[in-house]
């Protein structure tokens, strides 16, 4: 089925097998995008901080060795990951990532982290995609668990220094 292999090359983490009919499809399938998944959200941001210009594949990039890609490499579209301790402000965070949203949105293509925020006990999940932005409490912070802050934003000509910047200026 044609759309059936677009959508997996279009979002390969979720899995599709191809048996819905009709548009006849399992509203868990529709409604599990996993946004606010704590797990697969720390598992896709580096804990060294670390980005990687342009993007990966499940696979790597030695996927280029063999087959051929629908797409093309944009070198004006990165990722920029932030990893850090410390507490952040809500309201100041909110108002940054507003701010950010309202001036660079159609540049984001996506942006999501897990915070450590003051005057709570749970993690902070927030996820945006260009214009849209969301959050809202998570799992609370285990009482040994080291509160690291994990962002990462992806989207074209991504200024890497005034994002850190700004994620300095909401810590408490």
């Amino acid at each position: 089925m044609v759309i059936g292999k677009q959508y997996v090359n279009v979002d390969s983490a979720h899995k599709w097998d191809g048996t819905d009919k009709f548009g006849i499809v399992d509203m868990d399938f529709v409604l599990g995008v996993g946004g606010y998944d704590l797990d697969r959200i720390d598992s896709e941001v580096p804990s060294d901080g670390s980005h990687c210009e342009n993007h990966t594949h499940e696979h790597g990039h030695e996927c280029h060795q063999g087959h051929h890609h629908d797409h093309k490499h944009d070198s004006a579209v990165s990722s920029v990951s932030i990893v850090s301790g410390g507490t952040l402000d809500l309201d100041e965070l909110d108002d940054w990532l507003e701010r950010l949203v309202e001036e660079k949105g159609d540049d984001l293509y996506r942006m999501k982290g897990v915070l450590s925020v003051s005057d709570s006990e749970a993690r902070y999940v927030f996820h945006g995609v260009h214009c849209t932005l969301d959050g809202c409490p998570g799992k609370p912070w285990g009482p040994d668990e080291k509160r690291v802050n994990k962002l990462v934003f992806i989207g074209r000509n991504l200024d890497e220094y005034a994002l850190r910047k700004g994620f300095k200026g909401c810590l408490v």
